[in-house]
């Protein structure tokens, strides 16, 4: 669905999971809670294998409806820097 909660996407050919965006932020939430548990104060760099995962990352962290996740999606090799609410925020607007 357009939420990203609904309607699987075709399985993949390479063994990899077809998740929905919903899938894919409960695993991002897990993530970050380890992640806050286990490097709090830290700095942390996360390196993703494609653009959705950082977009929807970016989402959560902005409030942003995962129906516009893809106005974020990064482009291959792209590093956004402090990514908070306001910068969050900020990215949707340049698109």
């Amino acid at each position: 669905g357009n939420d990203g909660t609904r309607g699987r996407p075709p399985a993949n050919e390479d063994g990899t999971p077809h998740e929905t965006l919903a899938d894919q932020v409960v695993r991002l939430q897990q993530l970050i809670s380890v992640l806050e548990t286990q490097y709090s104060g830290d700095t942390i760099v996360l390196i993703f294998p494609d653009g959705v995962g950082p977009a929807l990352l970016t989402c959560l962290i902005g409030g942003v409806p995962l129906s516009r996740v893809h106005e974020l999606e990064y482009r291959s090799g792209e590093v956004r820097l402090n990514v908070d609410y306001p910068n969050a925020r900020a990215y949707l607007s340049r698109t």
